[in-house]
């Protein structure tokens, strides 16, 4: 008698899943429409073609074959650009190629202070005949201390560093974070080469101002295409934070690429920058 009643019961409930659309396929249906979660570090890394290299840190690397065409300059060959540094940085001792370092961030915003994060850091130097590009994403806040050190590795090696207002921003901010996190940061051994102030001091006569976009423009001959500005930066990456959407990180790499690539072009230029460069400079008494 009681097992007649259990079968029962079983059967009533049954009968109740199924009048309030309880079958296979609607619960199937319902299990899809539930949240599944923010996608992964590894996930982002694969869409964005990147390595995983530790808690949190993507790394992407590409290499470009010198010479190489950015707007109207050819970024050319690692004796070239070393010979360039040493003149445009008016320095005394030898630069070997792979000694060059170039540096460009992606921050989240431009208030100062401690607060400021640089989560994107795009490093390129000499290796062989080829201009190297790697760039360190952090997918999360864990990630930071391991990109700083991975940063400060590279600088300590690095002879000369090349920047667009690095001076300034790019490296204080560095060393500030890297205080923050237990790192060690130091640029002590390498001359820092900010092309901010050598574009001031020998381009910009006419300009509206001496950001690296208008030197592109103006020097380089440059149209970026589907630029993402880098303005719009930290919206991507707390999109990416609070909702798991990276489908602009990629854009925002892509920028900070062609950041790196107009630092080898505009150091090649600033070498023997002609009279439509530098009016001032060809100027008769």
């Amino acid at each position: 008698m009681l097992d007649l009643q259990l079968r029962l019961a079983h059967l009533r409930e049954k009968a109740q899943a199924r009048a309030a659309g309880g079958s296979p396929l609607t619960e199937q249906l319902a299990r899809l429409r539930k949240p599944q979660g923010k996608p992964t570090t590894e996930a982002l890394a694969a869409s964005l073609g990147g390595t995983v290299v530790a808690p949190a840190l993507i790394e992407l690397e590409r290499s470009f074959p010198l010479p190489f065409p950015h707007g109207r300059i050819d970024i050319r060959g690692g004796e070239a650009l070393a010979r360039a540094a040493r003149a445009v940085g008016r320095l005394s001792g030898p630069v070997a190629p792979h000694s060059l370092l170039f540096l460009d961030t992606e921050t989240t915003g431009l208030a100062g202070g401690t607060g400021t994060v640089a989560f994107v850091v795009g490093l390129a130097w000499i290796e062989g005949a080829t201009l190297r590009v790697v760039q360190g994403l952090m997918a999360g806040f864990a990630g930071e201390r391991e990109l700083l050190r991975r940063v400060a590795s590279q600088v300590a090696g690095a002879c000369v560093l090349v920047s667009f207002n690095g001076k300034s921003f790019d490296v204080p901010l560095l060393k500030a974070r890297s205080r923050l996190t237990g790192c060690s940061f130091s640029t002590e051994n390498a001359a820092h080469l900010d092309l901010l102030h050598a574009t001031r001091r020998l381009l910009n006569a006419g300009w509206p101002d001496c950001r690296l976009r208008t030197a592109e423009a103006e020097a380089l001959r440059l149209d970026r295409v589907n630029d993402l500005p880098g303005a719009e930066a930290p919206a991507a990456w707390r999109r990416w934070l609070e909702h798991g959407d990276g489908d602009r990180l990629a854009r925002v790499l892509d920028h900070n690429r062609a950041d790196l690539l107009s630092l080898a072009a505009l150091l090649a230029l600033l070498e023997y920058p002609t009279k439509r460069e530098a009016p001032l400079l060809h100027a008769t008494a």
